[in-house]
């Protein structure tokens, strides 16, 4: 409970862009909203409603009176899996610390009647104090009630703190009882093994993924946190074993998905999802990511085919350890993800009669996508653990080495070779003497080991046989020290890693320049490989923000200019390259640089690859604007944008280009990374409706020089329309 406390408190700390003067949400409910958030790692909720009724008058009188009624409820769903894990390890400790008390109470004795009581008590405890927390988890803010779902987390905090106060109070007990049903430990040990692969599969997955974010530039703005007082680096630690599932399975190739979803009375409804799946990682990325994400889930997959083989010599066991893994990851991945859910109404009601009402609802949702991980995980999991017995066997290794239980200590014959005068202590399973020492009588329950032949002791000194001590075999010949095969084990694993996940990576990417060079071809040019840009050059506007482009098939794009014109275009300078996109247009950029993708639908990036300097080509099917007016109405917004500070205009102005109306646009504003950007933006709207913006950005410490406006115009020079 102090852990979970500490955590609200440190949530709560930051006002979250809130002012000295208008803060609306102070520390005391910022803290209950933390503790509701927190508390969904064991099973709570966060659902909010309220209501609001607002009463106008239109023109003065009662009579034009208007009376609004609003009503509405969301619940956002989102395990913080790192609280969960947290809070999970916290309360083991404290049991395992209570265990050693209950062994010094009893004398030794663990489990039993002494182990239920305490146990019992523990889950109590941290059932009433989880209740407690959620019914003060229930801020109400501005007419704004806040439910943190009290019942149901103090039934998850109920049953995971059984579990694990079970499983570590009656350890001996289990064991036991295990002993008599070989196929209830069989299962118990593979899980065991599955749980040991996740924890470190989810540890070595979580660190990639939080450095993967570290190193993304304006995270900040990206996440929406420019204002906050908070880092989001913070708020991915509250996640990191959500982001590793995500990243096992981005790397396993199951994409991210992203799905909206609404209705409404008066407008119906509508759906729109999106992926981010390998291919979109290599475009905003490069190829050494895809290289990097496959052998990330390569390597995850030989962790449990390793551990498996080493565990369990029973192929049966190693393959149940596997499912129960791949089990464990599909539930994960699938309460792993973020998701609301809201639903509202509105009514109205005039002072002289009359009104009316509408209601909608709607949902968001993210994750990663459970039915690709579903295909592919069982390929990575169930290939991993049938390769990898193969691998120890390559290295030298021997698969089965914890899988024998151990059996009771071999009675040594001290006296004439019975039983009675061997020791008990050492007996596995045991908490203290089996029997007493003197007669030998084995404890009620405990089968007492065979007695040894007196022929089969040789009171003749020699050298003992080295033999296994995991399976009490003999050994042929000595096997080499635990260190080197561990080194020999390891070294393997990673190269085959390499080379596996090298492969894959490369089979991926021919394939999909293959597809982008077929596309290019039809344009007319083989395109060069993409290159990725460590700076996004990406201007303060966007060429067209207020309408979504949508690629129009039926007509195809015309050439902008007459062919005498087109034949009229200078030469290409030294320097300069031609390029042909399969968007339908081509014109020149300086040697070196590439397409790099898609900003947003519809925007086209070519840079080189380094520095903010670089191309945006903007399409818009069927524009219903000129241009002119385009760049007015996306200039007010760039005024209001802070991420994109001190904008100031140098021209913008209607023009002919190519002998269609057109508009240019001249300005500078400071990026994100505190750099100021020198941008020249040429649009018109070609003869089939298409408007078309060629926007160069370049430093504009450099821009004095002259390069910038040389390399725009003979972009422009040699811009025509080849569809």
């Amino acid at each position: 409970m102090g852990l979970v406390l500490v955590a609200a408190v440190a949530f709560a700390i930051p006002s979250y862009g809130q002012g000295d003067g208008d803060v609306v949400v102070g520390f005391g409910d910022r803290l209950r909203i933390a503790l509701a958030l927190l508390l969904q790692a064991v099973g709570g909720g966060f659902e909010m409603s309220g209501s609001e009724r607002q009463q106008s008058s239109l023109f003065g009188g009662e009579s034009s009176s208007v009376d609004v009624a609003f009503d509405g409820s969301a619940s956002l769903h989102l395990i913080p899996l790192t609280v969960t894990a947290l809070w999970i390890g916290a309360l083991f400790i404290g049991v395992r610390i209570l265990r050693s008390r209950v062994l010094l109470r009893t004398g030794g004795q663990g489990g039993g009647t002494a182990g239920l009581e305490a146990a019992v008590r523990v889950s109590l405890l941290v059932t009433v104090g989880t209740l407690v927390l959620s019914l003060f988890a229930q801020p109400e803010i501005e007419g704004v009630e806040l439910s943190s779902s009290p019942v149901l987390a103090a039934l998850g905090a109920l049953l995971l703190a059984a579990a694990v106060t079970g499983g570590v109070l009656h350890r001996h007990d289990l064991a036991h009882w295990l002993a008599a049903r070989p196929g209830w430990q069989a299962a118990f040990r593979a899980t065991g093994t599955a749980l040991r692969a996740l924890a470190v599969v989810l540890a070595l997955c979580s660190v990639v993924a939080f450095i993967s974010l570290a190193q993304v530039d304006d995270l900040e703005g990206i996440a929406d946190l420019d204002d906050a007082d908070v880092s989001p680096l913070l708020i991915a630690l509250l996640l990191l074993p959500n982001l590793g599932i995500a990243a096992l399975g981005l790397g396993w190739g199951a994409p991210l998905k992203a799905s909206v979803e609404g209705s409404s009375s008066a407008y119906g409804g509508g759906y729109e999802s999106e992926s981010f799946g390998l291919s979109e990682l290599g475009d905003v990325t490069n190829a050494w990511a895809i290289m990097g994400a496959l052998t990330l889930g390569l390597v995850s997959a030989l962790v449990l085919g390793l551990l498996a083989a080493r565990r369990s010599g029973h192929r049966g066991e190693q393959l149940l350890a596997a499912g129960v893994f791949f089990g464990l990851f599909l539930l994960l991945a699938g309460v792993g993800g973020f998701s609301i859910d809201a639903t509202g109404s509105a009514s109205s009601q005039f002072g002289g009669g009359g009104g009316g009402s509408g209601s909608g609802n709607g949902s968001f949702e993210t994750g990663v996508s459970v039915p690709d991980a579903l295909l592919f995980g069982l390929l990575w999991v169930f290939g991993a653990a049938l390769i990898a017995p193969f691998l120890l066997q390559m290295t030298g290794q021997r698969t089965g080495l914890g899988a024998a239980p151990m059996p009771p200590v071999p009675p040594m014959p001290y006296g004439p070779g019975s039983v009675a005068d061997a020791p008990t202590e050492g007996v596995v399973g045991s908490v203290g003497p089996v029997g007493p020492a003197s007669t030998g009588v084995p404890a009620p329950g405990v089968t007492p080991a065979p007695a040894y032949a007196p022929a089969a002791y040789d009171p003749t000194p020699h050298t003992p046989t080295p033999y296994d001590p995991h399976t009490f075999q003999l050994r042929q010949q000595p096997p080499a020290s635990p260190a080197s095969r561990r080194t020999a084990v390891w070294v393997g694993t990673l190269a085959a890693a390499f080379l596996i996940g090298s492969g894959i990576a490369a089979g991926v990417l021919l394939w999909q320049n293959d597809d982008d060079g077929s596309a290019d071809k039809a344009g007319g040019k083989d395109d060069k490989p993409a290159v990725s840009r460590t700076e996004d050059p990406t201007p303060p506007p966007s060429p067209s923000p207020s309408v979504t482009p949508t690629q129009d098939t039926e007509t195809p794009a015309e050439p902008s200019a007459s062919p005498d014109a087109l034949d009229d275009a200078p030469e290409l300078p030294a320097g300069s390259d031609l390029v042909s996109d399969v968007s339908g247009f081509e014109f020149a950029v300086p040697d070196g640089w590439t397409r790099q993708g898609e900003e947003r639908p519809g925007q086209i990036v070519y840079a080189g690859s380094t520095g903010p300097e670089g191309f945006i080509v903007g399409v818009v099917p069927s524009a219903p604007y000129t241009s002119y007016e385009n760049f007015t109405t996306i200039e007010k917004d760039a005024k209001k944008d802070p991420k994109k500070s001190d904008y100031q205009r140098i021209r913008l102005e209607p023009n002919t280009f190519q002998g269609r109306p057109g508009a240019i646009w001249e300005y500078t504003y400071t990026d994100g990374a505190g750099r100021e950007i020198h941008a020249l933006n040429q649009s018109y709207v070609a003869d089939n409706g298409t408007e078309y913006a060629i926007l160069l950005s370049w430093r504009a410490d450099h821009w004095p020089a002259g390069e910038g406006e040389k390399i725009h115009g003979t972009a422009l020079d040699h811009w025509r329309l080849n569809g």
